[in-house]
Parts: structure tokens; C-alpha cells; sequence
């Protein structure tokens, strides 16, 4: 079993970009069984909080969808809502639309292929722009934040949710706890590992957020492991 200086020893103290972020073949399906096995703790917040948002009849996008989780639980908790994922994994995109199916929301969810920082959408096309666990896959996050405000309504909403890159020994934690207690696989663990390190701190969030033109953006921490951007009139004073 590693041991906890083990496991800190592969967390840098800097931030470093993954080697292959886009999921296929093997990936994907680790992630979608991860994604699927743990959306209590993964996705599930993020679907509540959205949930807060006001609109029966929204067009909503979903950056860096993968296997669709997302777009379909926000489908069938909201019926007026369409909902588009777009994703550079044709494999993720598979799963999604297999997913949107079985769910009997596939004809209000699509997915299109396309990157994050170069969305295939016209300026305004959403209402409401989301993404989760995606912007630490991004070497310069504030071109996605820009794009994500590209292609918002003016009287819309982002919403952004990332991992929180944290202080080794906090990391190492994270790490064991995903392995002894979650029982991740080994796969699984090398992502989670590949993303704690290419994440961002709270304070490249805000200097990511400032730098883009969402000039209004609230950066906050969530859970102590995460860290939320919103920004956009959907997104009162509450948040």
C-alpha cells in the first residue's frame, strides 16, 4: 500500500499540464464508470447547484461534456431546458448520446464535438454556460472563460466549477482517500492524480477570471477541494 510521502512525491508544487487531457478508448470508459459510480460526490453537487437557477426555458451549454452526465441529469430535472455538451472525445460523445437515450431526454439534449477554448457556436447562442472539471485541462484557462462569455446571451449566466489545486500534503490526502476509501482504480487514480496536478490554486482562478471578460465573475472555494466561477445576471447576490 503507498504510503502518504509516496503519494505526495507525485503532486509538483507547480502547476503542470496533462500529457493526453481528452479521454478516449481505455480513459473514457474509466471515467464514465468513475463519473457514474460516484455522482453523489462528482457531479451531483454541481446539478444542485445549478438547480438555483431561474428560467423554465433555458438554452443551456455544457463545455467539456464528457460521457453527458451533466446535460442529461439537467434535461430531466428541468423540462423546458435544452441542453447541448460539446466535447473533443468522440468516445465521450458516444457514451453521452447513449446516455441522453436512455434516459428518454434525447430530444432535448445534443452533443457536438468541439474544443473548449474554440466553441463551434455563434456569439449569444445560451443562456446558460456551464462546465465542470474541464478548465484545469486548459494551459491558458481565461481563453475558455472567454469563449464560455463568447458564446453567453447578455442576460445569461457562466458557470464554472474546477478542481482546486491544493498543498501537497492536502493533495496526498485526497489521493489516499480516492484509493483506500473510494477504492479508485488504478487508471482512475492516475487521472485524479494527472488532475490535482494540472489544476488551478484559488488565486490563478481569480487571476485566470480577471484576465478575461468576465468582468464580473465571483471566484470562490467550494468544499474546500473545489472552486466555483460565476458571473452574469442569472447569478444573484446569493451566490
Amino acid at each position: 500500500m503507498p504510503t502518504l510521502s509516496l503519494l505526495e512525491t507525485r503532486i509538483p508544487a507547480t502547476r503542470v499540464l496533462e500529457p493526453a487531457p481528452v479521454h478516449e478508448n481505455r480513459e473514457a470508459v474509466e471515467y464514465d464508470a468513475m463519473i457514474e459510480r460516484f455522482a453523489w460526490l462528482l457531479n451531483r453537487p454541481f446539478v444542485a447547484m445549478l438547480d438555483r437557477v431561474q428560467g423554465e426555458h433555458l438554452r443551456v451549454l455544457d463545455i467539456g461534456t464528457g460521457p453527458g452526465w451533466v446535460p442529461v441529469e439537467l434535461a430531466k430535472r428541468h423540462p423546458g431546458w435544452t441542453v447541448t455538451g460539446v466535447d473533443l472525445s468522440d468516445d465521450m460523445l458516444t457514451r453521452g448520446r447513449r446516455r441522453a437515450v436512455d434516459e428518454g431526454v434525447a430530444k432535448r439534449v445534443r452533443f457536438a464535438r468541439g474544443s473548449a477554448t474554440e466553441l463551434p457556436f455563434e456569439d449569444g447562442a445560451f443562456d446558460l454556460v456551464v462546465s465542470h472539471f474541464v478548465l484545469h485541462h486548459i494551459p491558458k484557462p481565461e481563453v475558455m472563460l472567454a469563449e464560455a462569455r463568447r458564446v453567453c446571451s447578455n442576460n445569461g449566466g457562466v458557470c464554472v466549477k474546477d478542481l482546486r489545486r491544493l498543498p501537497r500534503w492536502r493533495a496526498g490526502l485526497q489521493l489516499g482517500f480516492s484509493k483506500r476509501v473510494l477504492g479508485y482504480s488504478e487508471p482512475q487514480m492516475a487521472m485524479y492524480r494527472e488532475s490535482l496536478a494540472a489544476a488551478l490554486t484559488l488565486d490563478e482562478a481569480r487571476a485566470a477570471a480577471e484576465r478575461s471578460p468576465l468582468g464580473d465573475a465571483k471566484v470562490r472555494g467550494f468544499r474546500g477541494i473545489d472552486f466555483v466561477v460565476t458571473a452574469g445576471p442569472l447569478f444573484g447576490r446569493s451566490w
